[in-house]
């Protein structure tokens, strides 16, 4: 029985999520404006929903916080550049998924 317990219990596969955040400026401590997270599932859909009144972070710098690492800064343009997407940061997490 032991064995079994022992085959069962093999670790999952990690596998990278990615973490989409437009903030209001390049500073990672700036308010996020909207998200989309991408899970490293089959079927897995993504979409950034504007209606969502609470986003999973409140800025880049509370993700990191929470294990995630940015694999991508935004550009550095002026603000007269700003558009309503933001400022776009694109974090990775490597986490275990079946499958």
């Amino acid at each position: 029985m032991s064995s079994e317990k022992n085959a069962g219990s093999k670790s999952m596969p990690r596998k990278q999520r990615l973490l989409y955040l437009s903030a209001e400026s390049t500073h990672p401590q700036s308010e996020v404006l909207s998200c989309a997270i991408y899970e490293p599932k089959h079927g897995s859909i993504t979409e950034i929903d504007p209606t969502l009144s609470k986003l999973p972070y409140n800025s880049v710098h509370d993700a990191l916080i929470e294990g995630w690492r940015i694999i991508h800064f935004p550009d550095q343009r002026g603000s007269e550049d700003m558009d309503i997407l933001g400022y776009q940061f694109i974090l990775e997490k490597l986490e275990e998924f079946d499958g």
